[in-house]
């Protein structure tokens, strides 16, 4: 995430210097060479020196200390100091409580990043069209966040200001679950070791999707639980008690309650936007039939592109739901899924357009 950030503030010219602190061996010369900072300082103190923004891309434990040490660096001169945590009250909280006045604390999430970790996983164009949470103490100095909100929007993110209880309540649900689940499906496969061999022959498809998320970075995902465990803990809880009705339900054979249990959870499950109702700009899908051969998808993404066709979202769908598939598109306008389909039609393609 730091290495992200980093690219995309210089390949967008929105700071003049990055500065990189890193203790691991090899870190700071990596991100040099890949262009996320200009150059790498030898400590924390010569790091912040003279800086006017600092972001700690550190798992919350980590972030906690630093804030405590920057305490005692920041000077007289103001700067602006944020994070990347995907915890946010225990942040906001510490930052309140441990930074001078000259330092003005806002809190950040980037809903963005992957399973991969490390500075060679970056992506300058990561934040890209991605939901950015913003949290701030109260009193906090209102120019400072319209500053991080001007900065997440040069990021090419979409910020979005939540008080920050209300975040760790709302991403224990949507973000902390998911891994505790994924993980726990994940151990409960492994815990098959009679037919290991098998199992791990066969787990594609929904299987890996649905753990995805389990390869997560360790580190952060303990002091995530840690730092949100009431908020997880509550979710978890919840699951379990669906987790017992509907193991209730098939060992009595409740047919029709069963059915009216998946089609519930089908109906919400289509109810969720692939990208945030009210937020991000909607977006028009539209669904390619495509051979199974190398180089397809590319080949598609080409003639949009030379036809002066932006494609805003592309998926691989594994499987073939409703909707259909295997590849989706998404566009920004009715527009451009119109001329693409029109383009695509011509060249043989079979399209299918989502309901609006």
């Amino acid at each position: 995430m730091g290495g992200s950030l980093g690219k995309a503030l210089l390949t967008r010219k929105l700071a003049g210097e990055v500065v990189g602190v890193d203790p691991a061996p090899g870190v700071l010369e990596k991100a040099v060479a890949l262009g996320a900072v200009c150059h790498g300082a030898a400590s924390l103190a010569e790091g912040v020196a003279g800086a006017d923004v600092i972001i700690l891309a550190t798992p919350v434990s980590t972030t906690l200390t630093l804030l405590s040490d920057l305490g005692s660096l920041v000077g007289e001169e103001k700067v602006l100091v944020s994070d990347v945590c995907s915890t946010k009250a225990r942040v906001v909280s510490h930052a309140a409580s441990v930074l001078p006045q000259t330092a003005s604390f806002i809190g950040g999430h980037p809903m963005a990043g992957s399973e991969k970790e490390g500075v060679e996983a970056l992506d300058g164009d990561l934040f890209e069209n991605a939901l950015y949470i913003l949290t701030a103490a109260s009193g906090s100095d209102p120019f400072a966040l319209e500053a991080m909100e001007k900065l997440v929007k040069g990021l090419g993110a979409v910020p979005v200001v939540m008080e920050a209880t209300q975040h760790d309540r709302v991403v224990a649900a949507i973000s902390h679950l998911p891994h505790m689940a994924a993980s726990a499906l994940a151990q409960t496969a492994a815990g098959c070791t009679e037919y290991r061999n098998e199992l791990l022959a066969l787990a594609a498809g929904g299987f890996r999707d649905t753990t995805r998320v389990a390869m997560g970075n360790p580190v952060m995902w303990k002091d995530i639980c840690l730092s949100n465990s009431d908020h997880i803990i509550a979710m978890m809880d919840q699951f379990s008690k669906e987790l017992a009705t509907l193991r209730t339900l098939i060992a009595e054979g409740e047919e029709k309650a069963l059915l009216n249990y998946f089609d519930q959870a089908r109906e919400f499950r289509r109810q969720v936007p692939f990208r945030g109702k009210g937020i991000l700009p909607p977006i028009y899908n539209l669904y390619i039939y495509i051979p199974d051969r190398p180089g397809i998808i590319g080949e598609v993404a080409t003639r949009l592109g030379a036809s002066g066709v932006n494609i805003a979202e592309i998926e691989l769908l594994r499987v073939r739901e409703e909707e259909g598939g295997p590849l989706r598109l998404g566009f920004l306008s009715i527009h451009g899924r119109r001329d693409a389909a029109a383009m695509l039609n011509k060249e043989g393609f079979r399209t299918e357009m989502q309901e609006d």
